[in-house]
């Protein structure tokens, strides 16, 4: 992409921001979903005694000059004398080179089991939310001059100035999960407090972040006997639901995992149209994993299509060690997508 389409695009953007005066700001979503357990839903944290770090990063529209990168760290842990979970994940959100948002959040989960083979975790999420605006590289309709082959943008604004570029607001959340070694399903409920930021100082009420509510479940098959065979086949279909304001999206599809090897194929959903199809590769071995995946866009932005991202997982559960503690207290394995 030239660098007057992406001016032009960036002016779309700045336009519908400070114009109209709505932001109407959505989440991202990786498509990765269930490698990024702790951003998905605050229940879904501590399914071992020992630590779990994890590592997302999507770079969306790439054809963009990577304008568009949102980045993920976590951790989590579970502590078995309390029946609790806890766990610290950070968020940071790039658009454009004009909108910066971190979110910072802290989990708490309490975990009842239900039978020898169930469990049920109620998930809570309390943190922050701090976004600012760069405000050196906004570009008006305005400010550009119509006479110009180039359409430069050196003339004067009649916009009012902004009251500020940052915004740090309260962030709240919840969710709970029922699961156990080849089945999860769940709720999450983030943004509860539905947090408005305030740039210009009318009315701003418009401008904030809604309640993102998302249903997500999975269900594990195996196809050959451990007993008998050294690698398992094990194949999982999975659907992760959300909606947050008029925002609707659906991510359907299948992960296959063979020995140290794994991989998947899901359809992104808008309601109203496909929206992209995700493929995915990836390797797992003792406490490590790490995964591939590539959105093939079919909306309408098909010539800046696409997504690249990378997930890494370290779970110090899934060392000898701690996997026969778990086995010595009979506590139920993590569900097979999380491994």
């Amino acid at each position: 992409m030239n660098n007057s389409t992406l001016t032009k695009f960036l002016t779309i953007i700045c336009c519908s921001l400070f114009l109209n005066g709505h932001i109407q700001a959505q989440d991202t979503q990786f498509s990765q979903f269930f490698t990024a357990p702790v951003y998905m839903n605050p229940s879904m944290i501590g399914f071992s005694e020992a630590p779990r770090f994890t590592v997302n990063f999507r770079d969306h529209l790439p054809s963009f000059k990577n304008q568009f990168i949102t980045a993920a760290v976590a951790y989590d842990q579970h502590i078995h004398d309390m029946r609790s979970s806890v766990g610290l994940n950070l968020t940071v959100d790039m658009a454009g080179g004009l909108m910066n948002t971190y979110f910072l959040n802290g989990n708490f989960a309490y975990n009842l089991p239900l039978g020898s083979n169930m469990n049920f975790k109620g998930g809570f999420q309390l943190g922050v939310i701090q976004q600012s605006l760069n405000t050196e590289n906004i570009v008006l309709m305005d400010m550009i001059d119509p006479n110009s082959v180039t359409g430069t943008n050196d003339l004067p604004t009649g916009e009012s100035a902004l009251i500020t570029t940052s915004n740090t607001k309260l962030d709240v959340g919840a969710g709970f999960v029922l699961y156990n070694q080849g089945f999860y399903a769940g709720a999450s409920f983030k943004h509860l407090t539905q947090p408005t930021f305030e740039y210009t100082g009318n009315d701003d009420t418009d401008n904030k972040l809604s309640i993102l509510s998302s249903v997500h479940i999975g269900k594990a098959f195996y196809l050959n006997d451990p007993f008998f065979d050294k690698d398992r086949w094990s194949v999982v279909p999975n659907l992760l639901a959300t909606v947050q304001g008029k925002n609707k999206q659906v991510n359907a599809g299948a992960y296959v995992g063979y020995g140290y090897i794994f991989g998947g194929l899901w359809m992104r959903h808008t309601i109203k149209n496909a929206d992209a199809l995700i493929t995915m590769i990836g390797f797992r071995k003792g406490i490590f994993r790490g995964a591939y995946s590539y959105d093939f866009d079919l909306g309408k932005v098909a010539s800046a299509a696409g997504a690249h991202e990378v997930s890494l997982t370290f779970d110090l559960g899934n060392d000898p060690y701690n996997k026969r503690k778990a086995r010595l207290r009979n506590q139920i394995d993590c569900p097979t997508m999380f491994k």
